[in-house]
């Protein structure tokens, strides 16, 4: 199937383009001659004129030398750099003027005079390190900035020790909120840039690394794209979350915008820096559950409600101690080892970069792990005065284990009964002899199974940029990805005992490869029509492709069941599938900057794209944007508050969208089906052709200020988003023979069916309290606060409901309807407990309060005491389903986080909090363990010893009489024990609606510089001695593992995360708390 995008012939092969990009690579770099890696100085000699030599020694604040600090003569192009010492020696003309430049430092010129020595002192400055931003498709000044555009430096990201890239925005960067959606090495995240924009389409920005575009997603909970990215690779990162700023990427940007820049070769002898890192990971919590004594006592007491007596198990309970703890048994301390190397070096006018990292880390949990190589190299070169030309190529290799996420065996572990042991005497796997209990023995399946994700990813960009005048220059740039995943999963034949076997081996492999290039040309004008006045205008053209080719294959049995391989199994059982999709993008674009006295600032973009996701009459859009900024502190009138450094008023407008929707949802597609026939064809989804993309509208006003010469910093900024034509799949009656899953069903079709707003406050403080030659104090805060409304929905209802399903039936948990956010809870109000008679029956013995449907008052059949009570919301007298809904919302009020940095002498030590507040969680694992009715399994230590226990008042009379009973004892909201449960106490209520607000010590590290003095003594430039600690402590309410949810798995779209299921806890994996040590050593 062709479309106006792909009839274009200049779209070649993405392997071919490919091949020549990385051979470009490895090309430039082995002509790279040697004795330009180990230049240290380089001069041009004026025969005409006299020349002296000036020698010196150049420091930092603490008296340290500078090694590797450039040292011009101003004007000309005679230049060298200091050696270990910090010393130098230039040839210079008498009155010339010598500037000395470092990065992260203060420049500093002299002028020579008579001078024979100058020694020169250098200080931080941390302003410059942050002055140029990435922008889209160009840098921009920061004082230049019209838009909302936010940095995480690299020093961030070094004070962490993150294994993803994605962690290091948690609570760093104001209106980007940032979930782990589990804990497991390698797990996928939720990041949302001023909050969520869509129901079923992804919320995630989109990530671009030196030019390499990867779509909104980091994946489900176990599979992250961005993991196979070295953090310690990245120069910084720019966060670009108004629409004035994320416009330049048009149909791609209504989510924002992330942009990495990864680190390049500094000019000077080849450098080399060496890290190790170690690091030791631990549980920090266990779900509180019952322990074999208490398990027995409450086994009893269900017993003794089924009118059977004691359980013959469990004849004298005190004789027991805590039996097995399944928790303990599945997860364990785990190691983690990090090792990188990088050499940079080069010449005037050229540099190179060489990166390598090794990542091997166990997972707290059994059958879980994850492994990562990464190469990465890097050459840029000013070969002709007008030409410059450069390129980037990354290689990475990751290997994950998800055995125990994919299989829910944590969820099996805290359930698993005490009485069981994990091995029997002979040392074999033990295991429940019941034939209803099917958990089986969670640490053994864990070892047994296996799944794992095996990725290969090459991603790579070559650029050349001509500039024959000052004024112009233009920029072509060759980008491009490949993806080979790989997912094995092997289920073997075991044997525990009668009722606890598997008898059918079951092997999967699934391959999938991923093509992905990008070619741009841009121009780029600067333009002065006067001394007050700059222009410049950039006009680009980008054209992409993607391609994805899968195939799956599926075995059941075999001649030998412990064999994993796929043509192991029975060719009989087998089942096989495949797709290939391709998708393209064209767009124009353009930007103007306007610069009026560098007071008055104007900025204008425009970009036009075209999609072949879309049919006809909706492949191409325009997503305009303008912004403006006032710099006030410019202004005559503000010259004498030379206490402000910044005053700057900033206002944006602009339209962005969304087009992520499966390919060819707007044309016929026909699938091939197994049947007992043979293969068949049939719809692989309804066609609509009539959808488009998201549209989202967004507005923001913004304020810099900054005093005492920078050394306060604030940014406040308030926006305002309306995003039409939200993308979703509709849900339609089974009869028409479709649903929302992937199976062998028909899907129903995607539509645009409504709009929503996002509004919010971005606060963001940065404060130098104390800077002092030997000692700095630095502090930093971030908050958001965002509120979410869904405006319209063209569904049949209004809302959009989100089901969920455990023990073979599907249970409403969200609903998403107009006036609320999107994915609240759905469920029953729980407004307390029948404690005794007078809470049923009111003072003429009428029942006061609604009982459910067919429910009478019974102390075996109906509603007694101890049982909960429900609110009637439309008040007809009894508790149905019309009695459901909004029980919580899983959106925060508000999060953001503080941190400190200590800086004395070598010693840095730096603290970093977290915090969300007003999110609800649904703990649905409660659902099983928090019910003091369950029998098969184990239960919560409250479930199990705090019940609602109900007693006689006058102990000598009728039990039957309900005026003679009452609640002695029991948590709030616990009922009784009643195994058949009429009035259905453990429904979906606002019982299993737990408060997930926390505060969290995020990070703690500490570091050491050793003095450059001592280390270069023994040839070395710096070493570095640090400790660090994440997720140290956490403050909460919350009783689950973790109160960080994000978004729980869709089981019905691929298991990907589903903004329908935020913070839907089903016992994910819980994220580690994590000691890690290390050295980094430079020569």
């Amino acid at each position: 199937m062709k479309n106006d995008i792909e009839k274009q012939r200049f779209f070649c092969s993405a392997r071919r383009w490919f091949s020549f990009l990385i051979g470009i690579c490895v090309l430039g770099l082995s002509a790279y001659p040697i004795d330009m890696v180990a230049a240290e100085e380089f001069e041009v000699v004026e025969e005409l004129q006299q020349i002296s030599r000036v020698t010196g020694t150049v420091t930092d604040s603490e008296g340290e030398p500078v090694i590797g600090a450039s040292v011009m003569v101003k004007g000309t192009s005679t230049g060298t750099v200091t050696d270990l010492d910090g010393r130098y020696s230039i040839a210079v003309k008498s009155g010339q003027t010598i500037e000395f430049s470092f990065v992260g430092m203060k420049k500093v010129s002299v002028k020579v005079a008579d001078k024979k020595t100058i020694n020169v002192t250098m200080h931080d400055d941390a302003v410059a390190l942050d002055e140029v931003v990435a922008i889209g498709y160009g840098t921009m000044k920061r004082s230049d900035l019209t838009g909302a555009v936010v940095s995480v430096s690299s020093e961030a990201i070094e004070q962490m020790n993150p294994t993803s890239i994605d962690q290091v925005l948690q609570g760093r960067a104001a209106g980007v909120q940032m979930t782990q959606n589990s804990g497991i090495p390698g797990g996928g995240s939720s990041i949302q840039i001023r909050g969520l924009n869509s129901i079923n389409s992804t919320n995630e920005p989109i990530y671009v690394i030196d030019g390499v575009t990867i779509s909104g997603d980091t994946g489900t909970q176990t599979d992250n794209a961005l993991s196979s990215i070295n953090p310690l690779d990245i120069e910084s990162m720019e966060i670009l979350k108004d629409a004035s700023a994320t416009a330049i990427y048009g149909a791609q940007g209504a989510n924002g915008v992330i942009i990495i820049t990864t680190k390049s070769g500094k000019e000077g002898k080849a450098k080399i820096n060496v890290e190790a890192q170690y690091g030791i990971q631990y549980l920090p919590r266990e779900i509180e559950v019952a322990d074999l004594r208490e398990f027995a006592y409450h086994s009893n007491d269900i017993y003794d409600a089924l009118g059977y007596g004691k359980s013959s198990l469990f004849a004298d309970p005190s004789t027991l101690g805590k039996g097995t703890n399944w928790q303990q048994a599945i997860f364990r301390p785990a190691s983690m080892q990090n090792y990188n190397f990088n050499m940079s070096g080069g010449s005037k006018g050229t540099t190179y970069k060489l990166s390598g990292n090794y990542l091997t880390q166990d997972g707290i949990a059994s059958g879980s792990d994850f492994d990562r190589i990464t190469l990465t190299a890097g050459m840029d070169s000013q070969v002709r005065k007008w030409l410059k030309i450069g390129g980037r190529t990354t290689l990475s290799r990751t290997t994950q284990t998800v055995t125990i996420a994919d299989w829910n065996l944590i969820n099996s572990a805290v359930r698993q009964k005490p009485n069981i042991p994990v091995t029997n005497l002979d040392g074999s796997y033990a295991a429940p002899e019941e034939q209803d209990n099917d958990l089986s023995n969670p640490l053994a399946v864990s070892r047994l199974s296996d799944k794992n994700n095996r990725k290969l990813s090459v991603r790579a960009n070559v650029y050349a940029t001509v500039a024959p005048v000052k004024w112009f220059n233009f920029k072509t740039e060759f980008s491009a990805s490949i993806n080979s995943d790989e997912t094995h999963s092997f289920v073997p034949t075991y044997w525990f005992n009668a009722w606890s076997q598997n008898s059918e081996a079951s092997r999967e492999e699934t391959m999938q490869n991923t093509y992905y290039w990008a070619w741009r040309n841009q121009m780029n004008f600067s333009y002065k029509p006067t001394k007050r006045q700059s222009i410049n205008l950039m006009l680009g053209h980008e054209m992409t492709e993607r391609e994805s080719n899968r195939l799956y294959g599926k075995r059941l049995n075999g001649e030998d069941g412990s064999l994993p391989d796929l043509s192991a199994g029975d060719a009989l059982t087998a089942e096989n599938s495949g797709y290939t999709g391709r998708s393209a993008f064209l767009s124009f674009f353009g930007r103007l900057n306007y610069s009026l006295m560098e007071r008055y600032l104007l900025t204008a973009t425009l970009r036009y794209d075209g999609s072949s996701n879309f049919g006809d009459g909706h492949r191409w859009g325009c997503f305009p944007s303008v912004s403006a900024a006032w710099r006030i502190n410019k202004e005559k009138f503000m010259k004498s508050v030379d206490w402000v450094s910044n005053l700057k008023l900033r206002a944006g407008y602009g339209h962005v969208g969304n087009s992520n929707v499966s390919q060819f949802a707007y044309t016929s597609v026909l699938k091939t089906i197994p049947t007992i026939w043979g293969n068949g064809n049939m719809l692989s989804r309804i066609p609509n052709e009539d959808i488009t993309w998201e549209t989202t509208k967004s507005f923001n006003v913004g304020l810099d200020i900054a005093l005492f010469n920078n050394r306060v910093e604030f940014i406040a900024d308030w926006y305002y988003k309306k995003t039409d034509d939200l993308l979703l799949i509709l849900s339609l009656p089974g009869t028409t023979g479709t649903n929302g899953t992937i199976n062998v069903t028909t899907q129903a079709p995607w539509d645009n069916v409504g709009s929503l707003e996002n509004k919010g406050v971005e606060l963001t403080l940065n404060t130098v309290n104390i800077s002092k030659r030997n000692f700095q104090w630095r502090s930093s805060l971030v908050f958001t606060l965002n509120r979410n409304k869904v405006l319209s929905l063209n569904t049949a209802n209004a809302f959009v409901d989100k089901t969920y399903q455990t023990g073979g039936k599907d249970r409403i948990v969200t609903r998403t309807q107009v006036g609320s956010p999107i994915g609240q809870f759905y469920g029953y109000k729980c407004i307390g407990r029948i404690n005794s008679a007078y809470d049923l029956y009111d003072e003429n013995g009428n029942v006061k309060i609604a009982l459910p449907e067919g429910l009478t008052v019974d102390k075996t059949k109906g509603v007694w005491v101890g049982d909960l009570i429900f609110e009637d919301l439309n008040n007809d007298g009894v508790i149905d389903e019309k009695d459901q809904t909004i029980i919580g919302n899983p959106l925060p009020k508000f999060t953001g986080g503080f941190g400190n940095t200590f800086s004395y002498k070598g010693f840095d030590l730096n603290l970093y909090f977290t915090f969300s507040y007003g999110n609800d969680i649904m703990n649905w694992l409660n659902v099983n363990v928090d019910n003091p009715n369950e029998r098969m399994y184990n239960i919560t230590k409250r479930a199990a010893v705090d019940y609602a226990k109900v007693a006689l008042i006058d102990p000598n009379g009728s039990a039957d009489n309900i005026y003679n009973n009452y609640v002695a004892s029991g948590a709030e909201r616990m009922y009784r024990i009643l195994p058949a449960d009429p009035n259905q106490n453990n429904r979906i209520s606002t019982r299993i609606i737990e408060d997930g607000s926390y505060l969290r010590l995020q990070n703690v590290s500490l570091s050491y510089n050793f003095p450059k003095r001592w280390v270069s003594k023994i040839g070395l430039s710096m070493v570095k001695l640090y400790a660090n600690v994440s997720n140290l402590f956490t403050l909460t309410k919350y009783s689950g593992y973790d109160p960080e949810v994000g978004m729980a798995r869709d089981q019905y779209s691929n298991y990907s995360q589903s903004a329908l299921l935020n913070g839907f806890d089903t016992g994910r994996y819980p994220s580690p708390r994590v000691y890690t040590f290390g050295i980094n050593v430079g020569f």
